[in-house]
């Protein structure tokens, strides 16, 4: 199945975008972790993964379950914006909820309570998820408007963190100009509604909210086990580490997020297709999800050698090119500190590209819902045992962090693989006998 016109253009936007905002973070990145010093950063990353856990109790499992329903409806303005309205409120109750449960452990807890300003201001990422509506871009695959509000807000914003953050007083000075542009996006489309119509006004009943929250409660399962091995990480790390090896595994984790981010253009803009072409033409599906396999497990692997292979050789250009007091060449010797780290970290890229085709873009699309979850469950109880096990009383807590999370995304692959390649078989089955 070829790829057409318009899933072409939708992919090659989101893909222009993420380029713009890997220029953007190839400023960013150096210039907080030089201005913020190693335990600002820390810090930082620990209030950030914090928060996340609030985003995820807001997004609900939503930004799968939405993004799906809303796919297969598309062509129904009433059936559209009922489910807009449903999504929305939900949401709204669930951030309220999640911001007042946060309040409540930065005023309590001491590690947070010590930061209580970092992680305040960190609420606004709880904000902007609900304020701008990206599942709903995404779900009528109006991801180019999508694509353009995103890059204007965030270069927008890039000149303010710039001129503003310069010590690591500015912590929370840069958590609130990186939440930001979201937030911002989010309000020139509810006053303007460019790039996607802002959909009717319907009434949404109560019961409609709890039957919302029960039909998303799997995605929520899966997406609360998934932050167990990604960002809670980082959080479990802090209890039991020092904040350099915090520093050390975020800056070794964010450079392979943002690898694992390029894979994210392609997820995009194919999940709503899939989730369409499943309802109403199953072997099409199939074929596209065959696509994308080939498409995300090369990329991933060529993400995965460049950085096993090539930090070294970024680092001693820049020692060569660059002035050794310049904000990029200290980055990368905090880099060369965790190489250790993203030796380990590395793999993850290619093995997330393959757990998204056989989980989110097979599993999910064809009804298999629970078994996801499970997966996911069992994944993130695994990576917090693994954790307890490993870094207690290691003096390379980050090292430890990586290979526990190494192990977690091996695990979750052969789970999804096992259970994909059933789908794939019966439905081929049925394809051909129904071609004969």
């Amino acid at each position: 199945m070829s790829l057409d016109s318009r899933l072409k253009s939708n992919i090659f936007a989101l893909y222009l975008v993420q380029g713009l905002n890997y220029f953007v973070s190839f400023f960013t990145f150096p210039f907080l972790t030089l201005k913020l010093g190693l335990e600002g950063f820390g810090i930082m990353s620990l209030a950030f993964a914090a928060i996340q856990l609030g985003v995820l109790l807001t997004d609900f499992g939503f930004n799968l379950s939405g993004v799906r329903d809303l796919a297969q409806v598309r062509d129904d303005p009433h059936a559209s914006a009922r489910i807009f309205w449903r999504v929305t409120w939900a949401k709204t109750l669930l951030m309220i909820a999640s911001s007042l449960i946060l309040l409540i452990l930065t005023l309590t807890l001491g590690s947070w309570k010590e930061h209580a300003n970092v992680y305040l201001w960190s609420q606004l990422y709880i904000v902007s998820s609900v304020l701008f509506p990206y599942w709903y871009f995404q779900g009528l695959e109006k991801l180019r408007a999508c694509a353009a509000l995103s890059v204007f807000t965030r270069v927008l914003m890039l000149g303010f963190l710039l001129h503003w953050v310069s010590g690591p007083q500015d912590v929370a000075l840069a958590v609130i100009l990186q939440a930001a542009p979201q937030i911002l996006a989010g309000l020139i489309w509810w006053f303007s509604g460019w790039g996607a119509p802002k959909p009717m006004w319907v009434r949404v009943e109560l019961h409609e909210l709890k039957d919302a929250l029960r039909a998303s409660w799997p995605f929520f399962i899966s997406a609360i086990s998934t932050s167990l091995y990604t960002y809670s990480t980082t959080i479990i790390l802090g209890k039991f580490a020092v904040p350099l090896q915090v520093g050390l595994f975020a800056a070794a984790s964010k450079l392979v997020y943002i690898g694992q981010g390029l894979l994210g253009p392609l997820l995009q803009a194919t999940y709503p297709r899939i989730a369409q072409l499943a309802k109403h033409d199953k072997p099409a599906a199939l074929q596209l999800i065959r696509k994308t396999l080939y498409i995300q497990g090369g990329a991933g692997l060529i993400m995965t050698l460049a950085l096993m292979l090539f930090l070294p050789l970024f680092n001693q250009l820049s020692i060569m090119f660059l002035k050794p007091d310049s904000s990029i060449t200290a980055t990368f010797a905090l880099l060369m500190q965790s190489q250790d780290v993203m030796m380990w970290l590395s793999p993850v890229i290619l093995l997330g590209a393959l757990s998204l085709v056989y989980g989110q873009q097979t599993l999910l699309v064809f009804g298999f819902e629970r078994y996801f979850s499970r997966v996911l469950v069992a994944a993130g109880l695994l990576n917090v045992a693994l954790m307890c096990w490993w870094v207690p009383g290691s003096a390379h807590g980050g090292l430890r962090a990586a290979q526990s999370v190494l192990t977690v995304e091996g695990f979750i692959v052969l789970a999804f693989w096992w259970q994909a390649r059933k789908i794939h078989a019966e439905h081929r089955g049925l394809g051909q006998r129904d071609t004969n």
